[in-house]
């Protein structure tokens, strides 16, 4: 696992449960017995420490890092608000930012990190898997809210998260996933702690989906989010719908993390292991909420 590299950010503030989100996914990733990864690999940025241009030093730091490895796999996370703010010079259009601790729309190319220097960034990233996971677009409050409050509120317009993963290239070992499409909200569910997206995220990463396997493969996390959070939302009458990208030549081989809740198969049932794979990658395929 020492070619495996994290950056995660929790921007928190008037979100704090950004901030717990991406500490929860941290926790696990570099536990020994579970995700595996080498504490040194993992640039944590929550809350104060979350500015941009720590943003910025941390992915330089990765792309420094991974440049030279023939096999490296790198995994951003992050927790926080994705604004959409007309252009300084033509109001027709907008431009894409992600909200940083410290941040001011009056300032918003000093505080904030623009769309593109991230898509920039990212582009330089040489390593052979990259996994881009955007929480973004949380319901500030929700898990106070009562279930009979969840099924009468309005979704109101939010900023999209599409305008940030359209500026990514995708293609083969880039997988770009966010929490949910145009005018939905990235919710936390009555009872949890984490947000939907982060709290299936992290089913994933703990080996919930397939027990059987030593390392958890990034077919398994889009196959278990694109199913899972449009269905747990459901009993409220919300609808959050995913992001994910068009991934070019997805293999079951791609690894995110190890499962810590490995269970070898016993040798006198192997014969009867059922790999599922192929059946999740076409489910992947015919989701209809892909850029």
């Amino acid at each position: 696992m020492e070619n495996f590299f994290a950056l995660i950010i929790g921007v928190g503030g008037d979100l704090a449960a950004t901030a717990e989100d991406a500490t929860a996914i941290k926790n696990l990733l570099c536990d020994p017995n579970k995700g595996g990864y080498l504490p040194e690999n993992i640039a944590f940025l929550v809350n104060d420490d979350s500015t941009k241009k720590n943003v910025i030093d941390s992915l330089e730091t990765i792309i420094s890092k991974t440049k030279n490895l023939d096999k490296a796999t790198v995994l951003v996370y992050y927790s926080g608000h994705g604004l959409q703010i007309p252009n300084d010079t033509d109001p027709e259009k907008t431009d894409y930012f992600l909200k940083t601790s410290g941040a001011d729309k009056l300032k918003k190319e000093e505080t904030m990190l623009n769309g593109a220097l991230f898509s920039e960034k990212i582009k330089q990233i040489k390593a052979d898997k990259l996994l881009i996971l955007l929480d973004c677009c949380h319901a500030d409050g929700m898990k106070y809210k009562n279930i009979s409050e969840l099924e009468g509120m309005m979704i109101e317009e939010k900023p999209s998260n599409r305008g940030l993963l359209e500026k990514l290239d995708s293609g083969e070992g880039r997988v770009f996933i966010s929490a949910c499409d145009d005018n939905e909200e990235s919710v936390i569910l009555p009872g949890s702690k984490n947000s939907l997206f982060t709290e299936v995220c992290l089913e994933v990463f703990d080996g919930k989906l397939s027990p059987n396997d030593e390392f958890v493969s990034v077919v398994d996390l889009m196959y278990y989010v694109i199913k899972e959070v449009p269905k747990r939302v459901l009993p409220f009458h919300h609808i959050q719908r995913p992001i994910i990208s068009e991934v070019q030549n997805l293999s079951p081989d791609y690894f995110v993390c190890r499962n810590g809740n490995y269970k070898p198969v016993q040798k006198d049932l192997e014969d009867f292991f059922i790999d599922n794979s192929a059946e999740r990658i076409d489910f992947i395929k015919n989701y209809n909420n892909k850029i």
